[in-house]
């Protein structure tokens, strides 16, 4: 019985040494060899700030398949938020407002109020690249609220529960083409966010004392103890969690299906109409305030705007026609827009496309800071000058 035991220890080790080479070699492929993580950083942050509470960024799309009395609409209030990490593995923090959004400090009147994801965000880049401080070049004064992962429903949500709280000249609503069709599918399925839509005066008092500390509540339970992880973002840091392996063979068997799956649900006439939905009631508050009310459309991402699989090519073309679909909408609904994926086809290529957005792990991401500067600037030239 020892001698068997032995023999399969030793079977044991020799396999997992075997694995982890091969997870060393695709992550020295990817340039994410020792890279550290979001949580290795939040750990040893937190330890050499014992005076500093530093939390994640949190969004609300990972709650919308549980049962809760109340629907976070956005991270944590008044605190130091560890967002990302930028292209060259180092973290980006923010300051939270009070209602829990990535402003620097809540500016009750503004020029534009911004509606999005994580483009609206900041995703990956310091503040003073991100829209706000790009605005303010401008001599625009804006206030975002914007969290990654967010989609249009999710984003409905937001303005009605937050906006009144702003004096603001012009309202902004970004739509990012690449996922917020998607992103829309799954919001669709949740009551609370449902509601936002379907009844005028539905709010859930975000602001109220009591929800306030419900949501933070919520929030905590859901990150967990992620705080005494440190041997666990160890092993995640040396990959000995084998984690590349373990997404490599489950890719294997669920890549079919969730193309298949992404491609159902890009198909999906009622996510349309939800959407157009959501845009006309996003119109009709604008025209009750007597303000003005635009679309902006974040680019494809360059593997979108350049396909080189069939499965791109035939998502991109999708993609493509839900962004006609939309505009069509617009222009019948007399709603000004830009789309930026046109004006960077029309100024650049495959070649340098890398000038306007940044490649993290080895992926296409965010726009780079010349890029958000340029985005912005087109935004002014095309809406808010015209």
């Amino acid at each position: 019985m020892v001698r068997i035991l032995k023999i399969i220890s030793i079977n044991f080790i020799i396999l997992y040494f075997f694995l982890y080479l091969i997870e060393i070699g695709i992550n020295y492929n990817k340039d994410k060899l020792f890279q550290k993580t979001r949580l290795y950083y939040l750990n040893k942050d937190s330890r050499s700030n014992n005076d500093e509470k530093i939390y994640l960024n949190f969004g609300s799309y990972k709650l919308l398949g549980d049962d809760l009395k109340i629907l976070p609409l956005s991270g944590y209030e008044n605190s130091k938020t560890l967002l990302c990490l930028n292209e060259n593995n180092k973290p980006i923090y923010y300051l939270s407002d009070n209602i829990g959004f990535n402003n620097q400090k809540k500016t009750i009147k503004n020029n534009l109020l911004l509606i999005g994801d994580s483009y609206v965000q900041g995703m990956c880049l310091d503040n003073k690249y991100n829209l706000n401080s790009q605005f303010k070049k401008f001599n625009l004064n804006s206030t975002s609220l914007g969290i990654g992962g967010n989609g249009p429903l999710i984003e409905f949500a937001t303005f009605k529960e937050y906006e009144a709280f702003y004096e603001y000249q012009t309202l902004i609503l970004f739509i990012t083409p690449d996922n917020d069709f998607y992103d829309l599918s799954n919001e669709a399925k949740n009551k609370t966010l449902m509601k936002y839509l379907n009844y005028k005066n539905f709010k859930q008092n975000m602001t109220s004392d009591k929800n306030k500390k419900e949501k933070k509540n919520i929030i905590d339970l859901y990150f967990g103890n992620k705080t005494d992880r440190f041997y666990n973002d160890i092993f995640s840091v040396y990959h000995f969690n084998l984690k590349e392996v373990g997404n490599l063979i489950e890719s294997l068997f669920k890549k079919e299906r969730i193309i298949t799956n992404e491609y159902k649900k890009l198909k999906n006439k009622d996510v349309d109409e939800i959407f157009l939905k959501i845009i006309n009631e996003f119109k009709i508050s604008s025209l009750n305030k007597n303000i003005n009310f635009y679309v902006v459309f974040n680019s494809l991402y360059p593997n979108m705007l350049y396909p080189n699989s069939p499965e791109e090519q035939k998502l991109s073309e999708i993609l493509l026609n839900k962004i006609t679909y939309l505009k069509n909408y617009l222009d019948n609904d007399e709603v000004k827009y830009f789309d930026f994926s046109e004006f960077i086809i029309k100024n650049y290529n495959e070649n340098n496309i890398n000038d306007l957005f940044n490649k993290i792990n080895n992926q296409w991401n965010h726009y780079s800071r010349k890029g958000n500067y340029i985005f912005t600037k087109q935004i002014v030239e095309n809406l808010l000058i015209n």
